[in-house]
């Protein structure tokens, strides 16, 4: 197959409707719109060296694959690195996207060796010329495509952590999601909603434009500092790349007076709901979790807004799986720059 690749700087360069009719086309999650890669150059969740944006077009000018493709140093707020590759901790790394992306694509009309084989070489010699001791991909789902492909070009998965989805395709309202749950679990959060409610608690979803995302910021960073990681949550960045990315974005809230207890962050894309990152004040009512409210919510909102799916992101998997999410491996493939295995 003949293939032109090109590599740019950013993503006005490599044209984002094209970019982003690829990405729409072959059902990539929001972390592969033009929108979200965007929002990331102004507003930088966190620190990268290079960020270089990779197409691939076929004889006759289609494109047939994009990915952003980011260099970094000293930034692994999973510890993927340094827990699972640690001689490179420290290192310089090209790694496929931003940390805050738990979903790994090649967004690609068709994922055969030619298309692969292109990225990995690409990705190989970006990563020499730019100065990187390790390239690779984190956050594959272990079941999916792209570690079966990975695989087949000769890298090595290894398990880094575990991501949580949940079909709701069959489901038609939040009751007969409650009735999917065990009964403790349902009896939990029909009363925690009752208690929220006598207690005066008031929620709802609200726009980019009109969320309180200071308060979530605050809520978040709080949350964070506890295991260390508040700066996953900068302020104003965060809140800037959040309204940098618009309609993608809603908020769930709860408010207690004029008091923010809970703040949850939800994507969407054409078929999936993400519901990505949450601030939560487990104080301000000791007798329920925003945290909980906010699970329901997020299932609600999947439903009413006739989203397939419910992405939860890493971590917290007895939550999760109590509350009907279900669990997908996350792989790590990566290798030392110049040992990358023929493909």
């Amino acid at each position: 197959m003949s293939m032109r690749v090109c590599t740019y700087g950013s993503i006005e360069e490599a044209d984002p409707a094209r970019w982003d009719e690829l990405v729409i086309g072959c059902g990539a999650p929001v972390f592969y719109r033009s929108a979200f890669l965007r929002a990331f150059e102004r507003f930088p969740l966190h620190g990268v060296r290079s960020h270089v944006y990779i197409t691939g077009e076929d004889e006759h000018g289609t494109l047939v694959f994009a990915m952003p493709v980011y260099v970094i140093r000293g930034v692994d707020p999973m510890r993927v690195l340094h827990d699972h590759f640690p001689a490179f901790g420290d290192e310089t790394v090209l790694v496929n996207h931003v940390w805050h992306c738990y979903d790994t694509w090649i967004p690609t009309r068709r994922l055969d060796p030619d298309i692969v084989g292109a990225v990995l070489w690409t990705m190989e010699a970006l990563a020499a010329d730019l100065g990187a001791s390790l390239w690779g991909f984190t956050n594959v789902d272990g079941t999916g495509a792209l570690a079966r492909a990975l695989t087949a070009a000769g890298m090595t998965g290894i398990q880094v952590d575990e991501r949580f989805l949940a079909d709701v395709s069959a489901i038609p309202d939040i009751d007969h999601y409650l009735a999917t749950l065990d009964h403790p679990v349902r009896s939990n959060l029909r009363r925690y909603t009752r208690i929220a409610q006598r207690a005066g608690v008031v929620a709802g979803i609200a726009d980019v434009e009109h969320a309180d995302l200071e308060g979530f910021v605050a809520l978040a960073r709080a949350g964070a500092a506890k295991y260390g990681n508040a700066d996953y949550y900068r302020p104003g960045v965060f809140e800037g790349f959040l309204r940098d990315l618009g309609g993608h974005v809603r908020v769930f809230e709860q408010r207690l007076g004029d008091r923010l207890i809970g703040s949850t962050v939800l994507l969407v894309d054409e078929k999936t709901l993400h519901w990505w990152v949450a601030g939560n004040d487990y104080s301000a009512v000791p007798q329920i979790s925003p945290f909980y409210l906010a699970c329901l919510a997020a299932i609600n909102e999947a439903l009413i807004t006739g989203k397939p799916r419910v992405e939860a992101g890493r971590r917290n998997p007895r939550f999760k799986t109590r509350h009907g999410l279900r669990p997908r491996p996350v792989q790590a493939y990566f290798m030392p720059t110049f040992q990358r295995a023929a493909t």
